[in-house]
């Protein structure tokens, strides 16, 4: 189902199509991940919604960039060489307790519900694609939506 959904999304060419099917089914793969839904019960002191609609939305921000970066051929290399740095700085800022629930956060976008429907999301949109990179931006999809929603738990 991903796949043929990143294939159709990305045969539109219409980035305005692309960012919204993205949001939509990152948000309600991300929501029903069962692996968050745990990590929501185990932190006290943050409420389980807002955790869970925290992450979504980072993995939706970061999945809807990412898809973008496929879209216009950007190499994930130049991305990661950016966006790791800023991970690192921000945690020099922050409490200590949040840098861990920021990162676990991260971990759990690679759960069981999660990294099959982006991996096959990102299959559909390089089977669209013919460039000697397309069939890597699958890995980076998942690359980027686990880093960087550590990133955008520190904002």
């Amino acid at each position: 189902m991903g796949e043929r959904i990143g294939t159709k999304m990305t045969q539109t060419k219409r980035p305005a199509v692309i960012i919204l099917l993205c949001f939509t089914l990152g948000f309600i793969i991300t929501v029903s991940e069962p692996d968050l839904q745990v990590l929501a019960g185990q932190i006290p002191a943050i409420p389980d919604d807002i955790l869970i609609v925290a992450v979504a939305a980072g993995v939706v921000i970061f999945l809807v960039a990412a898809a973008l970066r496929m879209l216009f051929g950007i190499p994930l290399s130049y991305m990661l060489l950016v966006l790791y740095p800023i991970v690192f700085i921000l945690t020099q800022f922050v409490p200590e307790g949040f840098v861990a629930v920021a990162f676990d956060s991260g971990g759990v976008t690679t759960g069981p519900m999660t990294v099959p429907f982006i991996m096959a999301l990102g299959v559909g949109f390089s089977a669209v694609r013919s460039d000697k990179h397309a069939e890597n931006d699958s890995f980076g999809l998942v690359a980027l939506c686990s880093i960087l929603i550590s990133d955008w738990y520190y904002f």
